[in-house]
């Protein structure tokens, strides 16, 4: 099987691709390398068959995003769910955003939000908040690698955004995003955000809100990135038939080895491999096809994971 980049829309859960992909593929084993809440949109990586074993190699790769935080209100859930809970009002000041912003590259930790699947002696905090049961979340290691302002708004209204040098940005002949319902007209800030596995986007927002002095929520989120997939690269579920694969090269955040047809068969049969490499890297044979993950420590290659053609 393969490696598939999906557009998940508004609304869906990122179960609800995982089922979609999976009748349409004919095949339970379907996997995902990263969930959406229901009210983002963007890019979901798929894993089917035997690559679901890529899995854990995807999981931990940075993230980039699109956020629009309104601010003057928060929600308990962090995001445009609702009820919107009104705060104190927040005068849109751009240099006082922008320093408030700056913090977040320096943070190393965070708490995250109640509404999450982070477990407190086995129990999901979302489900205890669903139950107006507060847990003690302790904070957990975040990583802000690019925070970048790009828009101010006076309520959250979409955007036509476009692939560049930089990462996604506003561009008037760009795909167009979808955000979910206003809650309320509150200022609204656009911000491009490159971040490491684990960060909650929700999280980022109500602290925002609290460094300048207001609440704050999540009124509409665009992943735009997974590692090296980008939106571009996505299309429905619905079309996963039709669609073209992601190449392992495309994928995976290591670099690529080509094999011969006698170094495949040494490899299936987990024979390590006289190459000089170190660290992760992908095996492929001549037609592009990923044959395994291999380790290496600089003298040897030792396989990680087998990809055989059958599977």
């Amino acid at each position: 099987m393969a490696v598939y980049a999906v557009y998940k829309p508004l609304g869906a859960t990122s179960h609800d691709v995982v089922e979609t992909a999976r009748r349409v593929l004919a095949t339970k084993k379907v996997g995902h390398t990263g969930t959406l809440d229901p009210l983002a949109t963007g890019v979901l990586v798929l894993a089917t068959g035997s690559h679901t074993k890529l899995v854990p190699f995807l999981s931990g790769e940075d993230k980039e995003y699109l956020a629009w935080i309104s601010f003057g209100g928060s929600t308990p859930t962090l995001d445009a769910e609702g009820p919107l809970q009104p705060a104190t009002p927040w005068t849109p000041d751009e240099a006082a955003l922008k320093r408030a912003l700056a913090r977040f590259l320096e943070l190393e930790e965070q708490v995250p939000p109640a509404f999450s699947a982070v477990k407190v002696g086995g129990v999901k905090a979302y489900e205890a908040a669903r139950r107006g049961e507060a847990l003690a979340l302790e904070p957990r290691p975040v990583r802000y690698h690019q925070v970048e302002l790009l828009a101010l708004q006076e309520r959250p209204e979409p955007l036509r955004i476009a692939p560049g040098a930089e990462g996604w940005r506003p561009d008037p002949r760009g795909r167009p995003v979808e955000l979910p319902p206003e809650l309320a007209p509150l200022p609204t800030a656009v911000v491009r955000l490159v971040v490491g596995s684990g960060t909650y986007v929700r999280a980022f927002a109500r602290d925002l809100g609290e460094a300048l002095g207001t609440g704050a929520f999540l009124s509409g989120l665009v992943r735009t990135r997974v590692g090296r997939v980008g939106l571009e690269q996505t299309v429905p579920a619905e079309t996963l038939a039709q669609a073209r694969p992601l190449a392992a090269a495309e994928v995976l955040p290591f670099p690529a080895v080509e094999l011969d047809h006698t170094e495949v068969r040494r490899v299936l049969q987990g024979v390590p491999l006289p190459i000089p490499a170190r660290g992760l890297v992908a095996l492929t044979d001549r037609q592009g096809r990923l044959v395994a993950v291999a380790e290496g420590d600089g003298f040897k290659l030792k396989v990680r994971r087998v990809f055989r053609p059958e599977d």
